[in-house]
C-alpha cells in the first residue's frame, strides 16, 4: 500500500504544483492584459479558478499523508501510550469528512456536467472531480496512516515516541 500512496503522492505533487504555476502565470496575464495592453481576458478567471481549486485539492491529500494539517496537542509528549491512541482517535474521526468528500463530491461532479462555465463553456464537473479523487486517495493514505497508528499503540513503550515520528513520517 505504501508504493501505490507513494506514487499517488508524486503525481499528485507534480499535477498540483504545475496547475498551481498555470494559475500564477494566468493571473499575471489578467494583470498585464488588464492594466497594460487594456484587453479584457474572460476567460482568465475561470482557469486560474480551476487550477487553484485542484492544487488546494490535491495538496490537502498530500499534507494528510504527511500529517502536515493543524494538531493540537493536548497532552506533553511523555504520555506517549495516550497521544498515541488520541493520534488514532483523530484518524478516525477523518473518515466522515472523507465519505463526504467522496459521496458528496461525486454527487456534485454528476450534477456538473448539466452545468457549463461561463466563459469556457466546458461542464463545471471538470472542476467539482477533483473532490471525489481527493477524497479517494485521503482514503488511502488514511488507511495507511491508521495501520501505522495501530500498530504504534500496539507497541505500547516498545519504542520511543521518536523513533515512531521518525518511522511514520514519508
Amino acid at each position: 500500500m505504501r508504493r501505490i500512496n507513494d506514487l499517488i503522492e508524486r503525481v499528485f505533487l507534480k499535477v498540483a504544483g504545475t496547475l498551481f504555476a498555470i494559475f500564477i502565470v494566468t493571473i499575471l496575464y489578467q494583470v498585464v492584459a488588464r492594466n497594460y495592453l487594456k484587453i479584457s481576458v474572460a476567460w482568465s478567471d475561470e482557469v486560474a479558478m480551476a487550477c487553484f481549486i485542484w492544487s488546494v485539492f490535491l495538496g490537502a491529500a498530500v499534507a494528510l499523508r504527511r500529517r502536515q494539517h493543524y494538531v493540537i496537542e493536548v497532552l506533553p509528549k511523555h504520555f506517549v501510550i495516550t497521544n498515541r491512541a488520541l493520534r488514532l482517535l483523530g484518524g478516525l474521526a477523518c473518515l466522515p469528512l472523507i465519505y463526504v468528500l467522496v459521496v458528496h463530491g461525486q454527487i456534485l461532479t454528476d450534477m456538473g456536467w448539466n452545468r457549463r462555465s461561463v466563459s469556457l463553456g466546458t461542464p463545471m464537473a471538470y472542476v467539482f472531480m477533483v473532490i471525489p479523487i481527493s477524497g479517494v486517495a485521503m482514503l488511502l493514505f488514511s488507511l495507511e496512516i491508521l495501520h501505522e497508528d495501530l500498530r504504534a499503540l500496539c507497541a505500547g513503550h516498545q519504542s520511543s515516541p521518536a523513533a515512531v515520528e521518525e518511522h511514520t513520517q514519508p
